[in-house]
């Protein structure tokens, strides 16, 4: 069965420990692109189910809104502490930036073909273009954590780092 039960979900840490709940955003991703990996297949054995449109609602639903507003975190919260202490770091962070703007835009590519498909406006989706949004979003995500959020932990004081939960939570509770 295709769903998000079947790939697990452990409690997400709190906006307490905002560099362990960004961090556990990246396992989301992880697994909203293996179901994005695993829903050609499934179509094309069983069609577009119940299962399967279900599947993309929570998809479409966590790239919509749960994606942008960890890029925003990130680039509101860490990037610009980084580089005030950090000097050398503007072209990553600029690199970082532009590929949150770019699998926004890979999103809006395939997004659409998605709800169609969900619709039954279409009968199938591009296989590749699903695996490669997921497989540059993986990359992008696995950059981040073995630069950014390490640079961040060794960067950032405590107190910054609380403070930065509190305007990531801030931001949930205005955009609900």
């Amino acid at each position: 069965m295709l769903t998000l039960d079947t790939l697990g979900a452990a409690a997400a840490p709190s906006f307490d420990q905002p560099l362990e709940m960004l961090l556990a955003c990246h396992d989301k991703i992880r697994r909203f692109c293996d179901l994005l990996d695993k829903l050609p297949p499934y179509i094309e054995e069983r069609g577009v189910d119940e299962a399967a449109r279900n599947t993309i609602d929570d998809v479409v639903r966590y790239f919509d809104v749960a994606g942008p507003a960890h890029h925003t975190d990130e680039e509101e919260e860490l990037f610009p502490l980084i580089e005030e202490r950090v000097p050398t770091a503007a072209s990553r962070l600029e690199q970082l930036s532009a590929e949150h703007g770019y699998l926004h835009s890979c999103w809006n590519a395939i997004r659409d073909d998605l709800l169609a498909l969900r619709d039954g406006r279409i009968k199938q989706i591009s296989k590749s273009e699903l695996q490669e949004f997921a497989r540059q979003y993986r990359e992008h995500a696995a950059a981040e954590e073995a630069w950014l959020f390490p640079t961040a932990a060794s960067t950032l004081s405590a107190d910054e780092l609380r403070q930065a939960g509190i305007r990531m939570a801030e931001r949930r509770a205005q955009a609900a």
